[in-house]
C-alpha cells in the first residue's frame, strides 16, 4: 500500500521549492521539520504533477510587477510634490509681481518664470509617465508568455535605470 503524506508536508515542499530550494535540499527539510521521509523522486513528481515551475514563474513575474508599479508610484508621487512647489513659486512670484513685492521687478519675473517652466516640466513627464503605464497595461494584458512578459519587463527596467541616471 502506497504511503500517504500529509497535505501539510506537500504545501511545505512547494514553499521551500518557490523560495528556490534545490529538490535534495527540500526532502532534508522536510524529513527534519515533519519526521516524515520524503523521497527526491517523489518531490520531483509533485513538481510535474502540480505545475510548481510554472506557479514559480507566475509568482515571479507578480513580484516584478508589484515592484515596477511601486516605482512608478514613488515617481509619481515625487512628479506631483514637484509640480506643487513650482505651482507654488509660480503663484507667489504672480501675485508679489502684482503688489510690487520683489525689490526688482525682473526678480519676479524670472521666479513666475522660473514656476511655469517647471510645472511644464513636470506636466510633460506626467503625460510620458501616463503613456508609459499604457502601453504596459496593453503588454500585460496581450502578452500570455511569462518568459516573453518577464524579458519585456527587464528591459524595460534597464531602460526606466537609463533615463533617471541621465536625469
Amino acid at each position: 500500500m502506497p504511503k500517504v503524506i500529509p497535505e501539510e508536508v506537500r504545501m511545505k515542499a512547494m514553499e521551500l521549492f518557490m523560495e528556490g530550494k534545490t529538490v535534495p535540499a527540500i526532502s532534508q527539510m522536510l524529513f527534519e521539520s515533519f519526521a516524515t521521509d520524503v523521497k527526491v523522486p517523489t518531490i520531483y513528481a509533485w513538481v510535474k504533477q502540480y505545475k510548481w515551475k510554472d506557479t514559480k514563474q507566475v509568482a515571479r513575474a507578480d513580484a516584478v510587477a508589484v515592484i515596477k508599479e511601486s516605482e512608478t508610484q514613488r515617481f509619481a508621487r515625487l512628479q506631483q510634490e514637484h509640480l506643487t512647489d513650482y505651482e507654488k513659486l509660480r503663484k507667489k512670484a504672480s501675485a508679489e509681481l502684482e503688489g510690487h513685492l520683489f525689490d526688482r521687478p525682473f526678480e519676479a519675473a524670472r521666479a513666475l518664470d522660473l514656476g511655469i517652466k517647471g510645472e511644464r516640466t513636470v506636466m510633460e513627464g506626467m503625460i510620458n509617465l501616463q503613456f508609459v503605464q499604457d502601453i504596459m497595461s496593453v503588454l500585460v494584458e496581450e502578452i500570455t508568455d511569462s518568459d516573453v512578459l518577464q524579458r519585456i519587463a527587464f528591459k524595460l527596467k534597464a531602460l526606466i535605470q537609463i533615463q533617471e541616471s541621465n536625469d
